[in-house]
């Protein structure tokens, strides 16, 4: 079991160097395919010894082979992040189909929180098929994100001769619905109040995009947890980068944070507090 997880934990190193292609291409509308890695700077390809996750910007002193010019350090730490993300999920679900399915969700998660944290957008090409794919693998879930009494309801009433077969189906798409829902209530409401928009269309779509693979319960704690890691972000901008109330943030970033953690600790959270009530 121990050699699967270490095998498991490359297999995200190298997918965190996939990520790194998608992270700096998508923002600029250039192909994830084509051409082959290449430096940034002097746009020479990357010989395959000098694309070891992690390692080789270690053997290369974090400089380009051929210009020297410096690479940015997030390379090896989208790989070292995505390596970490897969090798929890094995940890949580071991040899099962929800370890795979919460890695390629962390997967993306990931693209999408250093996307936003460098340009403020969160591309739709990830979001809406992200979302679709949650609620259409939902049956590959861990089936304990569903399992709530609305979801069950919901499901016993379109289908009252097996309605367990229907819950995840109904549980994720609730759980869209609810996650972008919420989100595009609150940034109404905002843009109603103070005349000006407060929350972008790809929050919404990315909340939707949670909710789906978490289910209602979960995108609720996830807005919470997003809500207030950003508000502590804020605070600290304020008070010591002389930033103001006005100043944007990347909500997208503190989304993705929170999921991340809810994905593990949300429905512990959950048993605990309902245990404790």
């Amino acid at each position: 079991m121990l050699l699967y997880y270490a095998i498991y934990f490359v297999l995200g190193l190298a997918i965190g160097s996939f990520l790194n292609v998608c992270i700096h291409r998508i923002p600029r509308g250039e192909s994830i395919v084509l051409p082959a890695s290449r430096c940034p700077h002097c746009l020479r390809p990357i010989r395959p010894l000098d694309n070891i996750p992690i390692f080789s910007y270690i053997w290369l002193g974090g400089k380009c082979r051929h210009c020297k010019q410096p690479i940015s350090f997030q390379y090896p730490l989208v790989e070292g992040v995505t390596g970490l993300a897969f090798f929890c999920c094995a940890l949580q679900w071991d040899l099962t189909a929800p370890a795979l399915l919460n890695s390629v969700f962390l997967a993306a998660l990931i693209v999408l929180v250093f996307i936003d944290y460098q340009h403020q957008i969160l591309p739709n090409v990830i979001t809406l098929p992200g979302a679709l794919l949650g609620i259409a693998l939902s049956g590959f879930q861990d089936q304990a994100y569903f399992e709530d009494v609305i979801s069950f309801y919901l499901s016993s009433a379109l289908w009252h001769a097996n309605p367990s077969a229907l819950l995840p189906w109904v549980g994720s798409t609730l759980g869209a619905l609810v996650g972008g829902g919420v989100l595009f209530g609150v940034g109404s409401a905002y843009h109603l109040v103070r005349k000006r928009p407060g929350l972008g269309m790809g929050d919404v779509k990315m909340m939707a995009m949670l909710g789906a693979f978490l289910g209602w319960r979960l995108a609720f704690l996830t807005i919470f947890l997003g809500s207030l890691l950003g508000s502590l972000a804020g605070i600290f901008l304020i008070l010591f980068r002389g930033r103001t109330m006005q100043s944007k943030l990347a909500f997208g970033t503190f989304l993705g944070a929170g999921a991340a953690a809810i994905l593990f600790f949300g429905l512990p959270f959950i048993r605990w507090y309902t245990a404790a009530r």
